[in-house]
């Protein structure tokens, strides 16, 4: 993956902006934003441990309103990287492949949907069925830090997975967007 403007511009619904800004006396800036990502990526942004995070559960929300959510902004990769040995792909797949991976994509969403509503017929509560939609799932996550640039270095990076690569983009978009008060 090469990381230029052509990358950082395709459409997504990965979001960020920040709800609170500030500097303190000691000239210390603590930021903080309200994120929406795919929650496959989820495990890559809690390895910052410096960052406080709070994000929405999976548990906690009813079923109906989980597959509601998924179909209406399903998470979905931002690029779709062409297989070779390694943690990167260098290359994407062409076109007319992207189509049919993301008609993949959505067959295994359907997959994964039936198998849900099997479940709830079955009597289950809902922190069991909702984790088979976790791969297909967008989440919300508020996240405070004062030292943002370790973060920004390493996944506004080409060795980044794309997603978090995304996501850290457009947090650093937005924090030079941001004006802190003091």
């Amino acid at each position: 993956m090469s990381l230029n403007l052509e990358f950082f511009n395709r459409p997504t619904n990965i979001t960020a902006k920040v709800v609170c800004d500030s500097v303190s006396e000691q000239g210390i800036r603590l930021t903080t934003f309200e994120i929406e990502y795919p929650r496959f990526i989820h495990g890559e942004l809690m390895t910052h441990r410096m960052l406080s995070k709070n994000s929405s559960s999976s548990r906690a929300i009813p079923i109906q309103k989980m597959l509601d959510q998924i179909e209406s902004n399903i998470a979905l990769p931002v690029y779709w990287g062409k297989n070779k040995s390694g943690m990167q792909a260098v290359e994407e797949i062409d076109k007319a492949s992207i189509r049919s991976a993301i008609d993949q994509w959505g067959f295994a969403y359907g997959d994964a949907k039936h198998v849900v509503n099997r479940m709830v017929e079955l009597g289950l509560h809902k922190q069991v069925p909702n984790r088979l939609t976790e791969p297909f799932q967008m989440m919300k996550v508020v996240i405070t830090g004062t030292d943002w640039e370790n973060f920004f270095n390493l996944r506004i990076h080409p060795d980044a997975q794309p997603e978090i690569c995304m996501l850290a983009y457009k947090m650093y978009q937005a924090m030079q967007e941001s004006t802190p008060f003091k």
